[in-house]
């Protein structure tokens, strides 16, 4: 899929405009708080994600300038269908899909869309729930009931958790668990089998060979999902009933990421480390195009920073060999090197260079 044209009104410092995008390579470029990440936020809103995570809210999107405005991104694609999406917010959200109300998740299902911020570059060497949210992000795509399972399996643990901090009996919320977890655990496995395949198109961006291993949390070596975590469960009862805390799950998951039998956050250099977080993020796209048959739309945020002169041609040769449309902002220098369309932002006016 591709994005042929946005137009929007009312969001943010964005000015009210259409522009019409190159259905490959875009490099928004401009001074920090120009609306180059506000750009790339109205794409993530169309493509049924809501908000960048960790930003601003919603009701936070409409522009200031305007007491009382309702922001609207309206965005028309191509490809393998074609599509118009709206996007209507104010205090809340809502979608239209040709016109006609929809969920985000049929929206996510047609249109793969995938965003990475410069949080994500800690892929690497960060803490395991930054690995988490880039499955669950991956998963969400490739599989249509995982975010509505993930919420469902959520929930129950936050009733478990209640139920352990009261010292009430758990054992129901133990009956929903194990196979919304069971589920959890199989889709992650999977969309990590993909991403493994995903990482040999990156070419020679990785710095090195990179063995991607998908870790269930508190795991009993049993090859049966749900029989894995039911056991996990009982054998830790009685450590929760002391503690109050729940010690397995999807939600203590972990994707290990080791380079010639070292962790790859030991092994690799800064740098290397950025690369290789940029391999995973490829490789993610090449696993949504595999599994859905429709090539990704890929956000990218600063996907640059760190990277020397030679990761940065190695990234952009990668991106041009994916025959994707990408969407990449930055505020540093790189607008030279870019194989694609660069468009210069300032003010919330948006130009082509």
């Amino acid at each position: 899929m591709h994005c042929l044209s946005v137009a929007w009104v009312h969001f943010r410092n964005l000015g009210p405009r259409k522009t019409e995008w190159s259905s490959g390579l875009n490099l928004l470029i401009g001074p920090n708080g120009s609306g180059k990440t506000n750009i790339l936020e109205a794409l993530h809103l169309l493509g049924g994600w809501g908000p960048f995570q960790g930003g601003r809210s919603v009701a936070d999107l409409p522009s200031w300038s305007v007491s009382g405005a309702t922001a609207r991104i309206e965005g028309s694609f191509g490809g393998e269908e074609s599509l118009r999406v709206e996007a209507l917010i104010r205090g809340r959200s809502s979608l239209r899909l040709d016109g006609k109300m929809t969920k985000a998740s049929e929206i996510r299902a047609r249109l793969p869309l995938l965003a990475f911020q410069p949080g994500d570059l800690a892929l690497v060497e960060g803490s395991p729930s930054v690995r988490r949210l880039f499955l669950d992000r991956l998963c969400a795509l490739l599989f249509p009931l995982y975010a509505l399972r993930l919420y469902e399996y959520r929930r129950a643990l936050r009733q478990r958790i209640c139920l352990l901090r009261q010292h009430r009996d758990c054992s129901l919320t133990t009956k929903v668990l194990v196979p919304l977890g069971g589920w959890i655990w199989s889709a992650r496995r999977s969309a990590v089998d993909l991403l493994r395949l995903g990482l040999a198109h990156t070419g020679d961006l990785l710095p090195g060979a990179l063995d991607v291993e998908f870790q269930r949390g508190g795991s009993r070596g049993l090859d049966e999902p749900e029989q894995d975590l039911f056991e996990a469960f009982r054998q830790t009862a009685d450590r929760e009933r002391v503690s109050g805390r729940v010690f397995v799950g999807p939600q203590r998951d972990d994707l290990l990421l080791r380079c010639e039998e070292r962790e790859a956050s030991a092994r690799f250099s800064r740098g290397h480390r950025r690369r290789a977080a940029v391999a995973l993020m490829l490789g993610a796209g090449w696993a949504v195009e595999r599994r859905l048959r429709r090539r990704p739309i890929l956000l990218l945020d600063e996907v640059t920073a760190e990277l020397d002169e030679a990761g940065r041609n190695r990234t952009f040769a990668v991106l041009q060999a994916s025959s994707w449309q990408v969407f990449a902002a930055t505020a540093g220098g790189a607008a030279y090197e870019w194989p694609g369309v660069v468009w210069m932002v300032r003010q919330g006016e948006v130009t082509e260079r």
